[in-house]
This record gives structure tokens, C-alpha cells and sequence, in this order.
């Protein structure tokens, strides 16, 4: 964890001690101060390039300071990697796109600005692909308006701008892509209690309803690709950076139990060992995908890096948390909720998509020379 923090002291000064000082639980419960400590540090310009004011953080470092999150607050964490990874496909659609001013400067803003982004994609819709639509957005003079809901959406409460995957009618009467940039305190806009779970309440992640929400016409982004359709550009960047990012998160969150069982010098050093070796395969996965997505242009040998990896480490930390509950013992599960809530973050990252025999079904295909279709 010392790489993660120091990275994350370099690009986020001061955040680590400003997390460290509030009790884990109140970090993880709804009404965090989480996001707002994480916007006052300069969080969220993390992935914004440099050109544009923000820290150009490339993928190993966004990884490391992921994974410090994590073990400060797997609530922040989360939220956090959702802001992150709607960062980093807008910037990708941004600069593949023949894009205006105004879209540059909106992703300036983010970061002078310190504006936090709410991710309105499909991610916690089973058999959904990442970027796939729940929102529809119909054409107006100047604009369009948006209606539709997403839930849960992380940042509900503290987020500035929504990007939203809509679906676009076109006039061949079939329906397109377009990522929507919605201002989150636009008239129409309402927040709605979903997140029922004791776990990872800290992230915000309640429904966000749009009701006919006007936004002007180059807020109106268009990728090229028809909603159906395989993987382009834009979605495995989208997907590339998502399960890096969430990957990291986890992998802090259950460092931080590993460490506290190492720390207490219990057990045979066989055990430990064997504690240490997990935590570390994991961050090794992780890692090795993110320097390989900064060496590379992301394209589908990418996306199944990054899947193979994020798999091999749920299944890592949810033997690595086991063990280091083991390790505390009893006494420290019953008289601590911080053991339990650990114990029960390590499992969450299979909740998040692609489903697993889709993913599976893909790799195997992509081996055999096609190209990746992941849900």
C-alpha cells in the first residue's frame, strides 16, 4: 500500500489525513463528508489532461490512488472510480470526436472547477452493457429534452454534471448513441431513495430521475455507433477504465483488513504469508493491466486484459478477506464494525458488470480471434 499512498499524497495532497481522521463508519454511511473532502483535495480533475488544468494522472497512477481510496473508504472509492471512469470516456469521446470548444471547456471546468460527475450509464442493470441506454432524449428546438431514470447512481447527492448514455430516435426510425451532458441542478432533476444496503451507503447511490430535462444541442454528444451494435471505441475505453478502476478500489478496501490482521502478529507465518501473497497477487494484476493500458491504445486485446485480471482478483479477495478475518478472530468481528463491513465490501465486486458467463463465453471467443461482445 505504500506506492498507493504516496500517489495519492502527490496528486491528492492532504486527502489521506483529512479521510484518516474520520472513523470509517461515518465515512461509509449515507451523508459521508467523503465526496465533499475528495472535491476540496482536487479529486476531480485526477484524469483531466494536464492542457486542460487538470493532474493527467495516467492509468498506473489513477489505479494507486484508487486503491488508497479504498482502503480509507470503499464508499469514496466507489463514487470516486465512477466520476473517474465518466471522466475518462469523455475525454476519450472528446478527443476522437470533432468536437467544439464548448466540450473542451466543459472538461476544463471539471477540473478548475472542481466539478463531480455522475455516471447516468447502464452500470447496475443486469445484462446491460456498460454504456447501453435507460434514457431517452427527445428533439427540440435548440436541444433535446432528456427523461429517463438511472439507479442506483453513485454521487447522487454531491454530484455537479450527469453524463448520460441516451437513445437517440433517428430518422431511419432506428436509435442511436449520444452522451448527454446534464448540468445535475437543471429543472426536472430529482433524487429518489434507493440504496437500502448497510454497505458502501457513503457512495450516494440513490435513483436520479430526468424529466424532460432541456439541454442545449452541444451538450448533446454523438459517438458513432448504433445502440445493439458490438463494442466501439468509446465503450471499451469506457469499459477498460471502469473495471480497472473498481478493481483497485476493492483491492485497497480489503488491504486495509489484511493489514490489521498482519499487524496483529496472529496466526502461523505460513498464514500470514499466505494473507500477504493474495493481497499482493491481486495489486500485481491490477497493476500490470494499467501499465498496459498506458503503453497500448485501448482496443479489445485491452478490454480483455483488464476482464481476465478483474476476475482473477474477485476470487483473490474474497479468499485474501476470509483470511484476514480468521487472523482478528472473533473478538475482533463482534466488538468492531469495521471488521464486518470489510468482510462484506471484499464480496461486492461481483455486483458490478459483465456478468460472469458472458465474460467468460467472451474471452474464449476473443482467444479464438473474435472480437470481444461483453454484457
Amino acid at each position: 500500500m505504500d506506492s498507493a499512498r504516496e500517489t495519492c499524497e502527490k496528486f491528492l495532497p492532504g486527502l489521506a489525513e483529512a479521510l484518516a481522521e474520520v472513523p470509517l463508519m461515518e465515512l461509509e454511511s449515507s451523508g459521508s463528508p467523503g465526496p465533499e473532502l475528495f472535491r476540496r483535495h482536487g479529486g476531480p480533475g485526477l484524469l483531466v489532461p494536464t492542457p486542460y488544468g487538470g493532474a493527467g494522472a495516467s492509468a498506473l497512477q489513477a489505479a494507486r490512488v484508487s486503491r488508497a481510496l479504498g482502503a480509507l473508504s470503499p464508499s469514496l472509492g466507489v463514487a470516486t472510480a465512477m466520476h473517474n471512469f465518466s471522466v475518462a470516456s469523455l475525454v476519450a469521446l472528446v478527443a476522437s470526436a470533432d468536437a467544439s470548444g464548448l466540450e473542451w471547456l466543459v472538461i476544463e471546468g471539471i477540473a478548475r472547477d472542481r466539478l463531480l460527475v455522475g455516471s447516468a450509464f447502464a452500470e447496475g442493470r443486469t445484462g446491460a452493457g456498460v454504456l447501453d441506454s435507460g434514457v431517452l432524449a427527445v428533439p427540440v428546438e435548440g436541444g433535446y429534452l432528456v427523461s429517463g431514470s438511472k439507479k442506483p447512481c453513485s454521487l447522487s447527492a454531491s454530484m455537479n454534471l450527469i453524463t448520460a448514455s441516451v437513445a437517440l430516435p433517428g430518422e431511419d426510425g432506428g436509435t442511436a448513441l449520444g452522451v448527454a451532458l446534464v448540468p445535475a441542478d437543471s429543472p426536472g432533476i430529482t433524487r429518489r431513495p434507493f440504496w437500502q444496503a448497510p454497505f458502501l451507503a457513503g457512495a450516494e447511490s440513490d435513483e436520479v430521475v430526468l424529466e424532460e430535462v432541456r439541454i442545449p444541442e452541444e451538450l448533446m454528444l454523438r459517438p458513432q455507433v448504433q445502440l445493439g451494435t458490438g463494442l466501439d471505441t468509446l465503450q471499451t475505453v469506457g469499459f477498460v477504465w471502469f473495471e480497472l478502476l473498481v478493481t483497485s478500489v476493492y483491492t485497497g478496501a480489503v488491504a486495509r483488513l489484511a493489514e490489521s490482521a498482519l499487524r496483529t502478529g496472529k496466526g502461523s507465518a505460513t498464514d500470514r504469508a499466505a494473507l500477504l501473497t493474495g493481497v499482493e497477487a491481486a495489486t500485481g494484476l491490477a497493476e500490470n493491466t494499467a501499465r498496459i493500458i498506458d503503453e497500448h491504445t485501448v482496443g479489445n486485446d485491452e478490454l480483455a486484459t483488464v476482464l481476465t485480471a478483474r476476475y482473477a482478483v474477485q476470487e483473490l479477495l474474497v479468499s485474501a478477506a476470509d483470511r484476514a478475518a480468521e487472523l482478528l478472530g472473533g473478538l475482533a468481528f463482534a466488538t468492531t464494525p469495521d471488521v464486518g463491513h470489510l468482510l462484506a465490501v471484499s464480496r461486492a465486486l461481483a455486483f458490478h458488470p459483465p456478468s460472469r458467463g458472458a465474460t467468460a463465453q467472451a474471452l474464449v471467443d476473443h482467444h479464438d480471434g473474435a472480437p470481444l461482445r461483453v454484457r
